[in-house]
């Protein structure tokens, strides 16, 4: 949306600027053509960079700046061009902060919108400016609400409320990016019930699904931190670590280990886990990170379970 804003504004706003030139109307030709650059360089910033909240920002205070500065230059006949721009606030940028930019820019318009009108269209204006506004809010506020929420479902197990798939990708790639340029560390703790198998072919998949929600629920508890937990994969859950050392992770992942052991029992059976951990490794890649935790749950597997190994 931002590209195609700064990109139609620049288009669409050219034709006038010329115009203006040929017309000799020189202070509002040098405007317009302000606006044109600043719009296509706003395009080329965030084609380049992806940087869109620093540039959406810019990208609203340079039309409305130069809504203003016309306004005051050519007067009344330029006050139409108020509405586009501030419906695009709310689009750039959070509704609320659209509104505040909307409300403070408004008032530059007022001391000359008063000398400019009459009573009738000075009321008329301003009604037509709220009822915009409001409007332009409450679908921009409903748009996000939905947008967050198709965000949530995109990135949780549905099941367990722990983060999918594809969140712990976006984590980790974040995380990737800090510890390769910085002098940090980070682990991961990869667990997987004990013999889980028996337990949904014995009872039912239906209890097998109250033990997973009761062992994301124990992961809760315990790391307190749900941003960094995530399902793995079937009976497989996965804790990112940021700055926390190999011993610590093993430590606090021995803790678990014993904390599932005495919570998690089915007809008073105790079930267990078997947990792998590995530190990160400069210079080595999410998917060998990945591995080397796999790793290490494996051989924790075949050792016997319910016990932690470090990679």
């Amino acid at each position: 949306m931002l590209l195609a804003l700064s990109l139609g504004t620049s288009i669409g706003l050219f034709p006038f600027t010329v115009f203006r030139f040929l017309q000799h109307d020189w202070g509002v030709a040098f405007l317009d053509l302000a606006v044109v650059v600043g719009m296509a360089s706003i395009f080329i910033y965030v084609y380049i960079t992806n940087d869109v909240k620093k540039a959406g920002l810019v990208l609203i205070l340079v039309a409305l700046f130069g809504n203003v500065i016309s306004f005051y230059i050519k007067g009344i006949g330029q006050i139409s061009w108020i509405y586009p721009a501030m419906l695009s606030g709310y689009y750039i940028m959070s509704p609320k902060r659209g509104l505040m930019v909307n409300f403070f820019m408004f008032t530059l318009y007022l001391p000359k919108l008063i000398t400019l009108t009459d009573t009738v269209n000075f009321a008329t204006i301003i009604v037509t400016i709220v009822i915009t506004n409001v409007i332009a809010y409450i679908f921009a506020q409903g748009l996000r609400t939905q947008a967050l929420a198709l965000e949530q479902l995109a990135s949780e197990d549905y099941l367990t409320s722990t983060g999918n798939r594809r969140a712990l990708q976006a984590k980790l790639e974040e995380l990737h990016g800090v510890l390769k340029n910085h002098d940090r560390t980070a682990t991961l703790l990869l667990l997987d019930l004990d013999h889980f198998k028996k337990v949904n072919d014995t009872y039912g998949h239906i209890k097998g699904d109250s033990i997973l929600k009761q062992l994301s629920g124990l992961l809760y508890d315990y790391f307190n931190q749900k941003e960094h937990i995530f399902r793995f994969g079937g009976e497989e859950f996965l804790v990112v670590s940021p700055d926390k050392d190999l011993l610590q992770t093993y430590q606090e992942a021995q803790g678990f280990r014993r904390m599932v052991k005495d919570k998690i029992a089915i007809e008073g059976n105790e079930l267990t886990i078997s947990i792998g951990v590995a530190e990160y490794v400069k210079e080595e890649s999410i998917d060998e990170w990945i591995h080397r935790v796999d790793l290490a749950l494996y051989q924790a597997k075949n050792e016997g379970r319910d016990r932690v190994i470090r990679a």
